[in-house]
């Protein structure tokens, strides 16, 4: 479905911001077709860029306004299974808080101040599963 020059495209770039939302966008295209379960990580990836992503837009709150229990759980073992034990604790912290002000402050300039670290997260994901991308 894709040409492997494409994909190469965004491996090759990967540090920057629009490949990642790239390789997002394709992975998350060809779940929403089959929902497989096997393709957790595309639900992990989603979760922890859009956690970053409404916490520099709109503020974290408006991501855990609408958290989903089950993508939010899938999020929480893969942090665990990774030993992400920094994101985990902040990310956590906002479970059933977004109507606290300051704790949801409190995450998003942790969050502003991690960027680097969450991309790191990111990148790390889609590299695991680079193998995907060509059987497409």
């Amino acid at each position: 479905m894709y040409a492997k020059s494409y994909i190469d495209k965004f491996f090759n770039s990967i540090d920057e911001y629009a490949s990642k939302v790239e390789l997002f966008r394709i992975a998350y295209t060809e779940f929403e077709k089959c929902k497989n379960p096997s393709l957790q990580w595309i639900i992990e990836l989603s979760e922890i860029m859009n956690w970053q992503a409404m916490s520099d837009r709109s503020g974290v709150w408006t991501y855990y306004e609408v958290l989903n229990i089950d993508s939010k759980q899938i999020l929480i073992e893969n942090l665990k299974a990774k030993n992400e034990s920094e994101i985990l604790s902040k990310y956590s912290a906002g479970i059933n808080n977004y109507n606290d002000e300051e704790v949801m402050a409190e995450i998003d300039e942790w969050i502003t101040k991690n960027e680097t670290k969450i991309y790191k997260y990111i990148e790390e994901i889609l590299i695991a599963n680079r193998e995907w991308f060509y059987k497409l």
